[in-house]
């Protein structure tokens, strides 16, 4: 067989590297191949061949390695703190702006250090900058005691060079967030609502509350709002505007209608989350949204002994 009368189109897409053995019955091509056309190049996939390093090249390497371990790892752990590369160090193992497992986050973000109690802390440095909008002093939200200076100065540190190297140090949006994420950040935010307004409260607490705890806190709460506090009418709708509104309603039902219902814990948790959003925030100023945070913090601290401990003059 002719090489020029042989068809000029590979065998086939799977073994794009051999050419079609058949005859050029339709001007380059074979019959099989005249309509697809994909030419055959003559390119062989060949391996490469393994060169093995010299002796000189492999001592060379090992003193990159060996300085890469002793130096360029001690850099990194100081700047970016003590569980960069052993998380198991840290008090906490997830991270909790999206409660994955604190080994997930990026190095870049990576930022972990020890308290005055010598317990060791990680967070993704996106949420502890985020955090700082809320007010000058940073508090770790998990021991809710404030942050060193030293720290927060660390911090500002790797973010002027992150921003010096174009990398983003927000929350980009494109990110994909399961919804066990996105609830988690909806209680973050009311937590940190509740921190802003001068109640630091470890939100853990809240996300460990079983069925009859929020039972409770709901009844505390609405026993408050609507016997205790002896509050008019007109300062109710001063604190909590709509209150009484067809769409918005504070309190959808009375406690001992709604605890027969036997709803389940997911149901509570996301009821009394709005509840306390709405005593956070439906306030005009910071001065009537810090009552509303007063009425919340008395109700879980009646209903928490841990927080009991940390503000006794609630209970």
């Amino acid at each position: 067989m002719e090489p020029e009368a042989q068809c000029s189109s590979i065998k086939s897409k799977k073994n794009a590297s051999l050419r079609c053995p058949n005859l050029a019955t339709r001007g380059e091509f074979c019959a099989k191949h005249c309509k697809s056309r994909i030419p055959w190049t003559g390119k062989m996939i060949t391996k490469v061949k393994h060169v093995p390093f010299t002796k000189r090249q492999k001592v060379a390497a090992e003193k990159i390695m060996k300085f890469w371990k002793i130096y360029g790892r001690r850099a990194l752990r100081r700047r970016h703190g003590p569980t960069l590369f052993i998380p198991t160090l840290s008090n906490n193992d997830k991270d909790i702006y999206t409660f994955d497992p604190i080994a997930t986050i990026p190095l870049a973000y990576h930022f972990s250090f020890v308290d005055e109690k010598q317990h060791i802390w990680t967070f993704d440095m996106r949420f502890l900058l985020q955090l700082l909008q809320y007010g000058k002093e940073l508090v770790n939200p998990f021991s809710q005691e404030r942050i060193s200076e030293n720290t927060i100065k660390r911090l500002q540190t790797i973010s002027q060079n992150l921003r010096k190297h174009k990398v983003p140090i927000v929350y980009m949006d494109t990110d994909e967030l399961s919804p066990e994420q996105i609830w988690n950040q909806k209680v973050l935010d009311v937590f940190l609502k509740l921190t802003s307004l001068g109640y630091g409260v470890n939100m853990l607490w809240f996300e460990n509350m079983t069925i009859r705890l929020h039972q409770r806190f709901y009844r505390k709460l609405y026993d408050l709002w609507t016997i205790h506090l002896r509050l008019t009418p007109e300062e109710k709708e001063q604190i909590v505007p709509g209150h009484l509104g067809g769409r918005t309603p504070l309190f959808r039902c009375n406690p001992t209608i709604i605890e027969s219902q036997m709803h389940e814990l997911r149901w509570w948790r996301k009821q009394n989350l709005n509840l306390m959003n709405a005593f956070l925030s439906r306030g005009q100023d910071k001065t009537i949204q810090g009552c509303g945070a007063l009425y919340v913090l008395t109700a879980l601290a009646q209903t928490l002994p841990k927080i009991a401990e940390v503000y006794p003059w609630l209970v």
